[in-house]
């Protein structure tokens, strides 16, 4: 090993301490039974947040049950889905999701199960090229996860707000050394065919671009693990819905919202009035689900301006940097329309809130959130609703 990089790793090792003292306190999930799985635990003497009125509940069928606001959260087998307030069966209650890190490139395409994914993050790796981590509670309706790919350190730490198992294929030398060693979340790793029975290879593609899993590989590997099924004891979603679609009232048209900056994929949402969803696409066309045929179609989209820059000491590969600490600016869309909103990060979760400084309730339905910069020099535009910039 040359002295570049042993000055790195030590260097990343002592920050891990650091950051390994802060990680065991998070705002979206405790883990009861640390001591027996790996994940991390909270401190003694910390505050924990509150519980989700959502979690634990524990009625008899065809009742009615109420979170302090009066919303009915479980009625007749069914509970309502704290990622998308839609209506679901009871058996996913409480059930703690998994995210996946999907390749996004044609060689990659089309991906497998993501019209089963409640939330879609998208995100620019390296060369401007995205990746999408979907987060699925109902899993055991996705055939397959496929194409996954290496994961990075600014999706991890996203995987921390929703609670989530996170499957990946392969990590960046920075995940490696600042996340991965320390275990600072629960996590599956799929990358040896030997060493992980999980890791399946498609054979019809080209490597590195077939790796996959199954979801019953992924219970049979969280037990392995000692991984909890349900969500930690203080969970508490980011997001908020209303009751019932809404529209935006006071919102600016958004039929057609792009997204230049991720200059590989060109991707774009069309909205589809009579459906009220947008229609993804990219690469120039459809944007596929490889197990139904079908386009993917979400009813919002959040676009999350966060700072981006480059990670001192890995320059030479073009990796990056992702902010999400403190507050920024945003957009929500819906309905056609949009709306100007904040984002603000505390202990581990982040909300959303309109000009009045209200945290917004999205339409019930998935979710697609858009992660750009809000400012870079090299010439293109980051969001455009309507062909033009906000």
């Amino acid at each position: 090993m040359n002295n570049r990089k042993i000055k790195h790793r030590l260097k990343y090792k002592a920050a891990a301490v650091i950051l390994g003292l802060t990680m065991m306190i998070t705002g979206c999930g405790s883990n009861e039974e640390a001591t027996t799985t790996g994940e991390a635990t909270t401190q003694a003497g910390t505050t924990q947040p509150t519980t989700s009125a959502s979690a634990g509940l524990s009625v008899a069928e065809s009742s009615l049950i109420h979170d302090p606001t009066g919303i009915t959260l479980k009625k007749d087998g069914m509970i309502l889905n704290p990622l998308t307030g839609l209506w679901i069966d009871e058996k996913y209650e409480n059930l703690r999701p998994i995210s996946a890190q999907y390749c996004n490139v044609p060689q990659a395409l089309p991906s497998y199960g993501l019209s089963f994914a409640d939330i879609i993050y998208e995100m620019v790796t390296e060369a401007r090229t995205t990746r999408l981590m979907p987060i699925f509670t109902e899993y055991d309706k996705v055939e397959k996860f496929e194409a996954l790919r290496s994961t990075r350190h600014y999706f991890n730490r996203k995987t921390v707000e929703y609670d989530t198992i996170h499957l990946f294929c392969g990590a960046s030398d920075y995940a490696n050394h600042y996340d991965l060693y320390w275990q600072h979340y629960p996590y599956l790793e799929f990358v040896d065919l030997i060493k992980d029975p999980g890791l399946n290879r498609d054979n019809s593609r080209v490597a590195p671009y077939n790796a996959f899993t199954y979801p019953d590989q992924v219970l049979k590997q969280m037990e392995a693990k000692g991984y909890s099924k349900t969500h930690r004891s203080y969970y508490e979603c980011n997001h908020k819905f209303a009751s019932e679609f809404t529209d935006l009232a006071d919102g600016d048209t958004a039929t057609k919202v792009s997204v230049p900056y991720f200059r590989k994929n060109l991707p774009w949402f069309e909205y589809n009035e009579a459906e009220q969803v947008y229609y993804r696409y990219q690469f120039e066309g459809k944007h596929v689900d490889g197990q139904t045929g079908e386009q993917l179609k979400v009813t919002n989209i959040l676009i999350q301006y966060v700072p981006h820059r480059a990670l001192a000491g890995y320059e030479e590969a073009g990796s990056q940097d992702i902010d999400w600490t403190g507050s920024g600016e945003g957009v929500y869309c819906t309905g056609g329309k949009r709306i100007n909103v904040t984002w603000r990060y505390n202990n581990y979760s982040t909300r959303w809130y309109d000009a009045s400084g209200e945290e917004i309730k999205m339409n019930p339905g998935k979710t697609w959130i858009v992660v750009s910069p809000k400012t870079y020099g090299d010439g293109y535009k980051g969001v455009l609703f309507n062909g033009e910039e906000q």
